[in-house]
Protein backbone atom coordinates (compact mmCIF):
# COMPACT_ATOMS: atom_id res chain seq x y z
CA UNK A 1 0.00 0.00 0.00
CA UNK A 2 1.42 3.11 -0.82
CA UNK A 3 2.12 5.94 1.61
CA UNK A 4 -0.32 8.15 0.43
CA UNK A 5 -3.13 6.10 0.88
CA UNK A 6 -2.65 5.01 4.33
CA UNK A 7 -1.91 8.84 5.52
CA UNK A 8 -5.35 9.20 3.68
CA UNK A 9 -7.32 6.18 5.16
CA UNK A 10 -5.65 7.73 8.66
CA UNK A 11 -6.98 11.12 7.63
CA UNK A 12 -10.27 9.85 7.12
CA UNK A 13 -10.67 7.52 10.07
CA UNK A 14 -9.41 9.92 11.79
CA UNK A 15 -12.03 12.78 10.90
CA UNK A 16 -15.01 9.98 11.38
CA UNK A 17 -13.97 9.25 14.65
CA UNK A 18 -13.95 13.08 16.07
CA UNK A 19 -17.00 13.02 14.52
CA UNK A 20 -19.06 10.15 16.58
CA UNK A 21 -16.44 11.97 19.66
CA UNK A 22 -17.92 15.11 18.92
CA UNK A 23 -21.72 13.81 18.59
CA UNK A 24 -21.05 11.82 21.95
CA UNK A 25 -19.60 15.15 23.92
CA UNK A 26 -22.98 17.36 22.44
CA UNK A 27 -25.60 14.59 23.18
CA UNK A 28 -24.27 14.15 26.88
CA UNK A 29 -23.73 18.16 27.96
CA UNK A 30 -22.62 18.65 30.90
CA UNK A 31 -22.42 15.01 32.09
CA UNK A 32 -19.50 14.48 29.67
CA UNK A 33 -16.82 11.85 30.52
CA UNK A 34 -13.56 14.39 30.59
CA UNK A 35 -12.08 11.04 28.70
CA UNK A 36 -14.29 11.82 25.09
CA UNK A 37 -12.96 15.61 25.30
CA UNK A 38 -9.55 14.13 25.61
CA UNK A 39 -9.73 11.96 23.12
CA UNK A 40 -11.56 14.15 20.75
CA UNK A 41 -8.59 16.43 21.24
CA UNK A 42 -5.52 14.14 20.33
CA UNK A 43 -7.98 13.15 17.68
CA UNK A 44 -8.22 16.22 16.56
CA UNK A 45 -4.03 16.61 16.45
CA UNK A 46 -3.39 13.60 14.63
CA UNK A 47 -6.44 14.67 12.15
CA UNK A 48 -4.34 17.40 11.22
CA UNK A 49 -1.17 15.71 11.12
CA UNK A 50 -2.46 12.86 8.83
CA UNK A 51 -4.41 15.19 6.43
CA UNK A 52 -0.96 18.00 6.52
CA UNK A 53 1.11 14.56 5.20
CA UNK A 54 -1.33 13.38 3.06
CA UNK A 55 -1.69 16.69 1.39
CA UNK A 56 2.05 16.91 1.31
CA UNK A 57 2.49 13.51 -0.14
CA UNK A 58 -0.01 14.23 -2.93
CA UNK A 59 0.01 17.66 -4.22
CA UNK A 60 4.28 18.58 -3.21
CA UNK A 61 5.85 16.19 -5.57
CA UNK A 62 8.47 18.07 -6.36
CA UNK A 63 9.17 18.90 -2.60
CA UNK A 64 12.78 17.55 -1.31
CA UNK A 65 12.65 13.80 0.63
CA UNK A 66 14.22 15.27 3.91
CA UNK A 67 11.78 18.12 4.33
CA UNK A 68 8.92 16.25 3.98
CA UNK A 69 10.11 13.49 6.52
CA UNK A 70 11.61 16.56 8.72
CA UNK A 71 7.77 18.27 8.71
CA UNK A 72 5.98 15.31 9.09
CA UNK A 73 8.27 14.34 12.18
CA UNK A 74 7.19 17.61 13.46
CA UNK A 75 3.76 16.31 12.95
CA UNK A 76 4.68 12.94 14.80
CA UNK A 77 6.17 14.55 17.59
CA UNK A 78 2.71 16.93 17.90
CA UNK A 79 0.68 13.97 17.59
CA UNK A 80 2.81 12.35 20.75
CA UNK A 81 2.84 15.66 22.72
CA UNK A 82 -1.05 16.15 22.18
CA UNK A 83 -1.60 12.95 23.98
CA UNK A 84 1.17 13.41 26.94
CA UNK A 85 -0.46 17.17 26.72
CA UNK A 86 -4.09 16.02 27.38
CA UNK A 87 -4.03 13.36 29.60
CA UNK A 88 -1.82 15.24 32.00
CA UNK A 89 1.37 13.01 31.44
CA UNK A 90 2.98 17.15 30.91
CA UNK A 91 0.53 19.84 32.56
CA UNK A 92 -2.09 20.96 30.82
CA UNK A 93 -2.20 24.08 31.63
CA UNK A 94 1.24 24.93 31.10
CA UNK A 95 2.22 23.75 27.99
CA UNK A 96 -1.50 23.78 26.04
CA UNK A 97 -0.06 26.99 24.44
CA UNK A 98 2.93 25.54 23.10
CA UNK A 99 0.88 22.82 21.19
CA UNK A 100 -1.50 25.34 19.52
CA UNK A 101 1.57 27.01 18.60
CA UNK A 102 3.16 23.78 17.44
CA UNK A 103 0.49 22.76 15.65
CA UNK A 104 0.00 26.45 13.73
CA UNK A 105 3.87 25.81 12.52
CA UNK A 106 2.85 22.72 11.15
CA UNK A 107 -0.11 24.21 8.90
CA UNK A 108 2.46 26.93 8.16
CA UNK A 109 5.46 24.35 7.04
CA UNK A 110 2.40 22.28 5.19
CA UNK A 111 1.00 25.64 3.33
CA UNK A 112 4.72 26.42 2.33
CA UNK A 113 5.08 23.13 1.26
CA UNK A 114 1.85 23.36 -0.85
CA UNK A 115 2.42 27.10 -2.25
CA UNK A 116 6.13 25.96 -3.18
CA UNK A 117 7.41 28.52 -0.86
CA UNK A 118 6.35 31.43 -3.21
CA UNK A 119 9.36 30.34 -5.98
CA UNK A 120 6.76 30.30 -8.97
CA UNK A 121 6.86 33.67 -10.74
CA UNK A 122 3.51 35.34 -10.42
CA UNK A 123 3.28 37.82 -7.87
CA UNK A 124 0.12 37.22 -6.45
CA UNK A 125 1.55 33.93 -5.03
CA UNK A 126 4.56 35.30 -3.72
CA UNK A 127 2.50 38.52 -2.08
CA UNK A 128 0.35 35.65 -0.59
CA UNK A 129 3.05 33.50 0.69
CA UNK A 130 4.28 36.46 2.42
CA UNK A 131 0.78 37.46 4.48
CA UNK A 132 0.55 33.66 5.24
CA UNK A 133 3.98 33.35 6.98
CA UNK A 134 3.33 36.71 8.98
CA UNK A 135 -0.22 36.19 9.57
CA UNK A 136 0.99 32.30 10.85
CA UNK A 137 4.03 33.89 13.28
CA UNK A 138 1.48 36.35 14.54
CA UNK A 139 -0.49 33.14 15.89
CA UNK A 140 2.36 31.45 17.02
CA UNK A 141 3.64 34.21 19.32
CA UNK A 142 -0.16 35.08 20.53
CA UNK A 143 -0.09 31.79 21.95
CA UNK A 144 3.81 31.27 22.87
CA UNK A 145 3.23 34.60 24.98
CA UNK A 146 -0.42 33.52 26.32
CA UNK A 147 -1.34 37.27 25.93
CA UNK A 148 -4.81 37.66 27.20
CA UNK A 149 -5.62 41.19 25.44
CA UNK A 150 -9.63 40.93 24.64
CA UNK A 151 -8.67 43.94 22.20
CA UNK A 152 -6.52 41.39 20.20
CA UNK A 153 -9.94 39.00 19.31
CA UNK A 154 -10.20 41.00 15.88
CA UNK A 155 -6.11 40.59 14.97
CA UNK A 156 -6.22 36.60 16.17
CA UNK A 157 -9.67 36.12 14.29
CA UNK A 158 -7.92 38.05 11.28
CA UNK A 159 -4.79 36.58 11.12
CA UNK A 160 -6.45 33.12 10.45
CA UNK A 161 -8.45 33.92 7.68
CA UNK A 162 -5.66 35.71 6.00
CA UNK A 163 -3.91 32.52 5.96
CA UNK A 164 -7.06 30.73 4.75
CA UNK A 165 -7.95 32.98 2.13
CA UNK A 166 -4.41 34.29 0.92
CA UNK A 167 -3.67 29.65 1.11
CA UNK A 168 -6.82 28.87 -1.28
CA UNK A 169 -6.13 32.03 -3.60
CA UNK A 170 -2.77 31.13 -4.00
CA UNK A 171 -3.61 27.20 -4.50
CA UNK A 172 -5.93 28.31 -7.54
CA UNK A 173 -3.23 30.35 -9.15
CA UNK A 174 -1.12 28.01 -8.86
CA UNK A 175 -3.52 25.61 -10.40
CA UNK A 176 -3.79 27.87 -13.72
CA UNK A 177 -0.17 27.76 -14.22
CA UNK A 178 0.30 27.59 -17.65
CA UNK A 179 1.68 24.87 -19.32
CA UNK A 180 4.71 26.31 -21.71
CA UNK A 181 6.95 27.84 -18.66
Amino acid sequence: MKKENLTGIIAITSFATLVVLLFIINSQAEMVKALYVKLAMVNLTCMVVAMGIYLMDVYCKETNRTLKISVASLGALLAVLSFFICFDVISFLRSWNWLVSGGILFILLVQLQLLNWGKWNLNIVRFSTLFIILSDLFLIFFFIAKWRVAELGLWINLAAIISIVLTATSLYFLKRKPTNE
